[in-house]
């Protein structure tokens, strides 16, 4: 049995393991020597199979650790679900959840993306069809147990997603919203100490 973290990072529609902000994590754990152990998965573009992946690894845990998840984009949405997942399995361990200008309702745009997809790190091309959509929506959380601890960070400048409906959506999480920016969450590197502070169960700094 081990009493070291577990800290998950889900990566974005599209992304990868090898995404910036992924990497940013990695080096500042490693950097930094936080005693932690990282699951970086790359997610499959298909959300049943994506479900499948996330489901048997925290099944592994038998509820022995705190789980800390960071979720980037589509894997704000992923994250949000699978904390919520974790909440009913285990009850009684420490799930945090960090959000990066997540999607709140990805399947409503992905109806307007039908066809042919390129994953911009692995060059694999895929398509996007009605059944990953309607996957999708099977997917949604449609309430939020233990909202304190969510941390939502968005950029007002986000161009791909409202960060109005995260802020909705999450309205009792705590919250940083910072003007500008954009979709990649720009100088996330710079917000690295405060996420691991909040996962930390340390008071955040907001900026």
């Amino acid at each position: 049995m081990t009493k070291t973290p577990l800290l998950i990072y889900l990566h974005g529609l599209n992304s990868s393991s090898r995404s910036i902000k992924a990497q940013q994590t990695i080096r500042h754990i490693h950097r930094n020597k936080l005693d932690m152990d990282l699951w970086v998965p790359d997610l499959p573009s298909h959300p049943e199979q994506a479900r499948r992946l996330m489901s048997d690894r925290i099944r592994r845990e038998y509820g022995m650790r705190p789980v800390y998840i960071i979720g980037s984009s589509l894997g704000g949405y992923y994250g949000t679900w699978l904390m919520q997942r974790l909440i009913y399995l285990h009850p009684d361990i420490v799930t945090r959840l960090v959000l990066i200008n997540p999607a709140v309702r990805p399947y409503e745009l992905f109806r307007d993306y039908l066809g042919r997809q390129t994953n911009v790190y692995t060059g694999d091309e895929w398509e996007l069809t009605e059944d990953h959509v309607n996957t999708l929506q099977s997917l949604e959380t449609l309430w939020l147990d233990n909202v304190q601890d969510i941390l939502l960070m968005v950029q007002e400048g986000d161009e791909t997603l409202d960060y109005h409906k995260a802020v909705e959506k999450y309205a009792n999480a705590q919250m940083i919203i910072q003007k500008g920016g954009s979709h990649s969450f720009e100088h996330y590197d710079d917000m690295l100490p405060t996420v691991f502070d909040f996962l930390a169960g340390k008071p955040i700094l907001k900026g």
